[in-house]
C-alpha cells in the first residue's frame, strides 16, 4: 500500500478514523468536495441527512474508481456539515451508509460543522485525497 495510516501512542485512541495518513509512494488523486448531487445535478434526499450521505458516499468511491482507484484507497477524508446534532442523531444509520462503501476501512478524517454549503440544500460535502499505488 503506498501510504500507511498510523494512530501513534500518546494520542486519544481514534473511533470511526485514523490519526495520520503516511504516504510512502504511489499516484496523489485530490478529489473535490461531493456533495449530494445524483448524475443529473439534482440534490438527493433534501432534509434528510442519512440519504445525502448515503449519495456523497457513492460520488467518492464513484471518483476514486474514475481515477483507477477504489474506496480504500482514500487516505484522507473532510466531512463538512450543516447540523452537527443532526449527524450525532443518526450515526448508527450513517455508520451503515459508509460501511456500503468503506467496510471497516478508516482513514484519515476531519469533520467540520459548517454554517451553510454552496448549495443551501445540501447537508454535507465531503472532499478527500486517496493515493492510488
Amino acid at each position: 500500500m503506498p501510504f500507511e495510516l498510523l494512530n501513534p501512542e500518546g494520542l486519544e485512541s481514534p473511533v470511526g478514523y485514523a490519526h495520520v495518513a503516511k504516504i510512502t509512494g504511489g499516484k496523489i488523486i485530490h478529489v473535490a468536495g461531493q456533495a449530494p448531487f445524483d448524475a443529473n445535478g439534482e440534490v438527493v434526499g433534501r432534509g434528510d441527512l442519512v440519504a445525502q450521505f448515503s449519495q456523497v458516499m457513492q460520488n467518492l468511491k464513484t471518483a476514486v474508481e474514475a481515477a483507477g482507484g477504489r474506496a480504500n484507497d482514500y487516505a484522507v477524508l473532510t466531512i463538512y456539515i450543516t447540523d452537527l446534532q443532526a449527524y450525532w442523531n443518526n450515526k448508527q444509520p450513517l455508520g451503515a451508509a459508509y460501511r456500503e462503501v468503506f467496510g471497516k476501512y478508516f482513514p484519515a478524517i476531519t469533520l467540520v460543522e459548517v454554517t451553510r454549503l454552496y448549495n443551501p440544500d445540501c447537508m454535507i460535502e465531503i472532499s478527500g485525497v486517496a493515493v492510488i499505488g
